[in-house]
């Protein structure tokens, strides 16, 4: 999640790929199922991210520069060659769908993995599993910076969508919203729910 500043909310005239993939798409729906066994994860992740700038543009009926939709649908070809990428398509009004599915071990010299970008501990990601220099696990989405918090709020844009946590271990600390065995949920309605779980894996 980016840091909106007032200015930030002002349409781009060009849009790069590393900009959609790494800081201007806020997770307007998003979709989670995560086990964690070990050091070992699976991720399936969809959902749908916006550019609010976008959106915001078209509630102020902002005239648009042209061909932007064409410059955001070019993206769609590089971020098909992110790992773990299965979907990314542009569906218009500055929105892209996507799904991922990924996994892995981290490992003491790739310690972290983080969605979209896969970068470990980027700060762009709005999903990480991070191990800690302690040996436990940590699963955790971003908080909102104040800012950015309300610049959202202010447009209106919603927040959405369902994660779901299966691990194998000991759980020290978690707020899912519904707890089954070793399955944590959360519901999210809101950007300043938060998913947050660590966990002791039970290896040296």
């Amino acid at each position: 999640m980016i840091a909106l500043g007032r200015a930030g909310i002002l349409l781009p005239v060009t849009l790069g790929a590393a900009t959609l993939l790494s800081g201007c798409l806020a997770p307007e729906e998003f979709n989670a199922n995560i086990n964690v066994a070990g050091y070992s994860y699976s991720v399936e992740l969809d959902g749908r991210l916006a550019d609010p700038r976008y959106v915001k543009a078209l509630q102020d009926e902002q005239e648009l520069p042209p061909h932007v939709d064409e410059k955001m649908k070019g993206q769609e070809a590089m971020a098909a060659t992110m790992p773990g990428m299965k979907r990314f398509v542009y569906v218009g009004e500055g929105r892209f769908d996507l799904a991922m599915k990924l996994e892995g071990e981290l490992s003491a010299s790739s310690p972290a993995i983080g969605f979209p970008v896969t970068k470990s501990r980027s700060g762009n990601n709005f999903l990480t599993i991070d191990r800690q220099e302690d040996g436990l696990v940590v699963i955790s989405t971003p908080v909102v910076p104040k800012q950015a918090l309300a610049d959202l709020n202010s447009i209106g844009l919603p927040a959405t969508g369902t994660v779901t946590i299966t691990v194998s271990g000991t759980v020290l600390e978690q707020n899912a919203d519904e707890v089954a065995g070793q399955t944590y949920t959360w519901h999210r309605k809101s950007w300043e729910d938060r998913v947050y779980l660590t966990l002791d894996p039970g290896e040296n």
